[in-house]
């Protein structure tokens, strides 16, 4: 969010007492005590996985970039989809394209709802909203697709992550879930996994992250406008808190609200109030060496507060806005 309110202050202060009863092993704010650990000592959820989920190779073909051509210059207009008429997504902060079915959205409100997920399809009409047992919705910020610790699978990781106040003792959380079809969903999901992570030297907050797809591992982005930290962390199962790597240091000169990869893990977009930030990752390169070359300047709806940002497979990305009747828009690769 922009600016603290009262409101927000209000719930900061609730949830803070609330973490005292449900921390995790070394007592991280804001993170949801684990679920019930399977017996290769990976937390999930007390109930049996029964959703399906496909295979996602950890290449996956996106539009190819020609000869000479930027990831920016795919990008001349944008769509105003309208609307998404999801009821109670009053503050959408994050966005992922399902890899099970493109034609679904996901998203999540910022600090101040349940531990739910929304779902709705490329037009904006309500898919159904879903719970996140075990989770906690301290102060979720973004949201990604990708696949599991072995490159396999197709999951929604929710990026609980946000930290306005300093209050949270550098400890975020990230709750993994299987992408699944909402019409064959029940209420809520069959199986979360909760990963917590510390940063390694400081208190940060975060609004972006996404899950590079070719390691497989998870990248949180600070949001600061001096500048902007971009750590990595691991997303198998390791009992306790993980400490996260500081990877990248960029001068942005803007805040980061959101982020994304493309599905092959080519493509790197940050996005702003003001900005989205891309850059390409050739073959054999890391995110970190990535991040080293100076970004192009891809078209950034205008929305009332737009934060969120997430690529389909043909490299067109959606952004959505906060507010109630949040705004849809798609930027087409072409």
């Amino acid at each position: 969010m922009r600016k603290p309110t009262l409101w927000l202050i209000v719930i900061s202060v609730i949830a803070v007492a609330a973490v005292a009863f449900v921390r995790i092993s070394d007592d991280a704010p804001g993170v949801a005590a684990p679920p019930t650990t399977s017996g290769s000592g990976a937390p999930t959820s007390s109930v049996s996985s029964t959703s399906t989920t496909v295979t996602v190779p950890s290449t996956v073909p996106p539009a190819t970039l020609p000869p000479g051509v930027g990831a920016c210059d795919l990008y001349s207009s944008i769509v105003d989809v309208g609307t998404v008429g999801s009821e109670g997504l009053i503050e959408a902060s994050g966005l992922a394209v399902s890899r099970v079915d493109e034609t679904v959205l996901w998203s999540h409100n910022d600090s101040g709802d349940d531990a739910r997920l929304y779902a709705f399809d490329t037009t904006g009409a309500p898919l159904g909203v879903f719970g996140v047992p075990g989770a906690l919705a301290f102060d979720w910020e973004d949201m990604a697709a990708g696949p599991g610790p072995d490159g396999t699978g197709s999951y929604l990781y929710v990026g609980d992550i946000g930290d306005n106040f300093y209050i949270r003792g550098g400890r975020v959380a990230v709750y993994r879930v299987p992408d699944t079809d909402p019409r064959t969903m029940g209420r809520e999901f069959d199986e979360v996994v909760a990963l917590a992570y510390a940063y390694p030297d400081d208190v940060y907050n975060a609004e972006a992250l996404f899950i590079d797809p070719v390691e497989p591992a998870l990248y949180i982005v600070t949001k600061d406008k001096r500048k902007t930290l971009v750590f990595k962390g691991p997303i198998t199962i390791i009992d306790g808190t993980v400490e996260l790597e500081l990877v990248a240091t960029l001068r942005l000169d803007n805040e980061v609200s959101g982020a994304d990869i493309s599905w092959d893990g080519g493509v790197i977009a940050f996005r702003g109030y003001r900005n989205v930030w891309m850059w390409v990752r050739t073959e054999g390169s890391t995110i970190a060496n990535a991040l080293t070359a100076e970004p192009c300047l891809a078209p950034n709806p205008d929305e009332r507060q737009g934060e969120a940002i997430a690529f389909d497979r043909e490299l067109s990305y959606w952004t959505v806005s906060e507010g109630r009747d949040p705004g849809l828009h798609m930027v087409p690769a072409g």
